[in-house]
């Protein structure tokens, strides 16, 4: 079989394992904690992922959804934005978020996503964002030229930095298998 070929036919293995009777049983991810992402499984996770979707509320209380590259740092999760754009106005006024990630493409030995409840923090030290903007540069470029020109771009002059202060994960492990046996 060619290679189309071996990920259709693992796809519909993987499907045909599913029992939709099952799947309703679960609901609330909260309420059964063995389908819930282990410590150690949020960290890959965390480690992991490319990119984040994240919340934030419009001056007239409509919720947003934005994508957006991340980096963890010292153990905290970090991302970056503009100083006066809609994110950063929003956070100040009201920090409370929701972080999405999907294991979805990522080379991780389990499958699910989670939903991180945060705060955002708005830093505009100027050391901070550039220590962010940097490890950006890192995270998602392998060349050493390639980081520096993304970290440049990112060091615009009303760069701040976004700590996001986690108050919970939520996770959620793809359930409805049929047990084997």
């Amino acid at each position: 079989m060619g290679n189309e070929e071996d990920k259709s036919y693992i796809e519909e293995k993987m499907l045909a394992l599913i029992d939709p009777s099952i799947v309703d049983k679960y609901g609330d991810p909260n309420n059964h904690p063995e389908n819930q992402f282990t410590e150690a499984e949020v960290q890959q996770t965390l480690e992991a992922g490319r990119e984040i979707f994240i919340t934030h509320l419009t001056k007239v209380g409509f919720p947003m959804v934005t994508v957006h590259v991340y980096c963890l740092l010292d153990g905290e999760m970090w991302s970056t934005t503009i100083n006066g754009r809609v994110k950063s106005r929003a956070y100040k006024k009201d920090p409370r978020c929701g972080i999405c990630i999907s294991t979805a493409g990522l080379d991780l030995p389990f499958a699910g996503a989670m939903t991180i409840k945060a705060r955002a923090e708005i830093i505009d030290d100027p050391e901070v964002v550039k220590r962010v903007s940097v490890e950006h540069g890192k995270r998602y470029y392998s060349s050493p030229k390639a980081q520096e020109l993304f970290t440049r771009s990112l060091l615009t002059p009303n760069r701040v930095a976004i700590k996001f202060n986690i108050d919970k994960v939520v996770s959620w492990k793809n359930i409805g298998i049929v047990a084997e046996g």
